[in-house]
């Protein structure tokens, strides 16, 4: 799993004073693309009319204008911001943000771009390419009589099966009425064939659930985490 190191934010404002009355703007940062060569223009048509992209040195922070405050936590929010990401994903890879990061200004994500420069490069260069698919599978009403030691087992062979048609892949914390969950790093070009044959496995294991979704912007397999010095409203 790729890790981001804390982004580096300014503790004031270079900037003029709003004026008096305005609220300021924001960046709210929905990912991180790079632009060399040929990728310049799959990033662009990454972008949707409501986003742009801020570049320093071969890479570009996908970013979306907000007033700068804290943002709202609220689904259709949220599910913007992840749509968002995922149109992207379709046309390049993108290093997915999660949401809630917001910059006071431009030279503040110039600033990160410059500070994880090296980091998002590495994590660029490890997603490239690739889906992310994710797999709950769970008893079915249909299961034989089976200990819970018997369906780890299974559980296990079917994780080993599919890790080795995946680039990499984790299992993620198991509820209680599921006996595996899993994240999926999938090459674009075999993510079908990913699926296909989870439908496989479901068909010729009646005694359990195959639950697959995808394929998703690579959340689970990079993870930025942000801390900033500053908050909004302070």
């Amino acid at each position: 799993m790729a890790e981001l190191e804390q982004p580096v934010t300014a503790e004031g404002s270079s900037g003029a004073d709003p004026t008096p009355g305005a609220e300021a703007e924001g960046y709210m940062l929905r990912g991180v693309v790079g632009v060399r060569g040929h990728e310049r223009a799959l990033a662009k048509l990454a972008v949707s009319s409501e986003d742009e992209l801020i570049e320093h040195r071969g890479l570009a922070a996908l970013i979306h204008v907000v007033p700068y405050r804290l943002p709202e936590w609220n689904p259709d929010s949220i599910r913007e911001h992840s749509g968002t990401i995922e149109r992207a994903m379709r046309r390049c890879t993108v290093v997915p943000a999660p949401y809630g990061i917001v910059f006071r200004e431009r030279e503040q994500v110039i600033e990160f771009l410059e500070d994880q420069h090296v980091a998002l490069e590495e994590a660029l260069a490890y997603l490239d390419g690739a889906f992310e698919m994710r797999l709950h599978i769970q008893p079915s009403a249909r299961r034989p009589e089976a200990s819970e030691g018997e369906q780890s087992d299974r559980a296990a062979t079917f994780y080993t099966a599919l890790r080795r048609r995946s680039r990499a892949a984790f299992t993620l914390p198991p509820s209680e009425t599921r006996v595996l969950s899993a994240a999926f790093l999938v090459n674009r070009g075999d993510w079908v064939s990913f699926v296909e044959y989870v439908d496989e496995l479901d068909a010729e294991n009646p005694e359990f659930k195959f639950d697959l979704t995808g394929p998703w912007p690579p959340y689970d397999f990079v993870r930025m985490t942000f801390l900033p010095r500053e908050f909004p409203g302070e």
